[in-house]
């Protein structure tokens, strides 16, 4: 059983992957728990700071402590090193997205945490942990559909593209970007949650020609061109059989998304399946033979930040894009 119950104390050392410490320590205090056992990729828990000045203790915020302890993970994987990756990722994802100035889609990230834990037979381990806002709300998995508004679920779904589709305009992709990973809070804002598995550099699988190399890195693409579906897409794409979406899918996409289409160029069209291309939708875009591509680079912001998240990752996180992993698989930090 898991020492992480409440009540439970320990102290974590500031600290960034791969081995880097830092001077800053903190006194956590286990006040709730969310989710631990075996079989997760990491334990979930709310913790409190416990502040002393003199004869004072003042408890800290409620924080949510991931906490990557390969303990508790199950064979096949190689734990040790299966939950540094996660963690790694997790870190890279945080601080890549935070200096793309996109922070208000994701949870407030308060750094990232060692501890040491000693289980009952007196053993110590070494885990590693990040330290995150606590949003209050349910990820679109455990919310019933029918319990919002066409109008509200169509708010939702165009909030959570959009966060996803400026996330990978600055070359993040999440990777298991699906119900479970969208939380959505109260006053119906969405906050986008566990990135594992993400990567900060685009791939030749996010694209339907395999011979083209050319990935526009830094270019924002429309939602209309990358979640454009077929018919038999619709069927299986897990968001379309969610229950959320009771619309017609593509119509509604063109709707919302309007204003990018003077922007589309044809080297865009490689997002979007080979047998989709021939809709009249894409035949009327492009009609004008006229009209070439352009190649319009990202501004020098987006360069000067992009190329800072590569070092990092170059660096530290060359193995962070693993394209044969399955975005399904029991591994994804356990909700399916």
């Amino acid at each position: 059983m898991p020492p992480y119950i409440p009540g439970f104390q320990f102290t974590a050392r500031q600290h960034r992957p791969p081995n880097d410490y830092g001077m800053k320590t903190m006194r956590l205090r286990v006040s709730d728990v969310l989710r631990v056992g075996d079989g997760w990729a990491a334990q979930l828990i709310l913790v409190q700071e416990i502040k002393t000045t003199g004869f004072e203790v003042e408890m800290g915020p409620k924080l949510l402590a991931k906490l990557f302890d390969a303990k508790y993970l199950q064979p096949p994987f190689q734990r040790i090193d299966y939950a540094r990756k996660q963690y790694k990722r997790e870190c890279a994802a945080y601080r890549h997205l935070r200096l793309n100035h996109l922070q208000e889609y994701i949870p407030e990230f308060f750094g990232s945490w060692s501890t040491r834990i000693v289980d009952s037979r007196g053993q110590e381990r070494s885990v590693r942990m990040i330290l995150t806002e606590y949003i209050r709300g349910h990820d679109m998995e455990h919310l019933r559909p029918s319990d919002f508004t066409t109008r509200e679920r169509k708010e939702i779904m165009r909030q959570a593209l959009a966060a996803e589709t400026k996330f990978y305009a600055c070359n993040f992709r999440h990777q298991d970007f699906f119900p479970r990973n969208v939380m959505v809070t109260p006053a119906l804002e969405i906050v986008i949650i566990d990135f594992g598995l993400a990567s900060t550099h685009r791939s030749p699988s996010d694209v339907y020609s395999s011979r083209d190399t050319d990935l526009l890195e830094g270019r924002y693409i429309s939602p209309i061109l990358r979640w454009w579906r077929s018919d038999d897409q619709i069927k299986r794409d897990p968001w379309m059989v969610s229950g959320w979406i009771t619309w017609d899918w593509n119509q509604w996409l063109v709707d919302t998304w309007r204003s990018d289409i003077p922007d589309i160029t044809a080297d865009m069209l490689k997002w979007v399946v080979p047998s989709e291309r021939n809709r009249s939708f894409f035949q009327r875009l492009f009609r004008d033979d006229r009209r070439e591509p352009r190649s319009v680079p990202p501004s020098s912001h987006t360069q000067t930040i992009v190329r800072q998240s590569f070092r990092y990752d170059t660096v530290e996180l060359e193995w962070l894009h693993d394209p044969g992993r399955c975005s399904r698989c029991s591994c994804c930090d356990g909700r399916h």
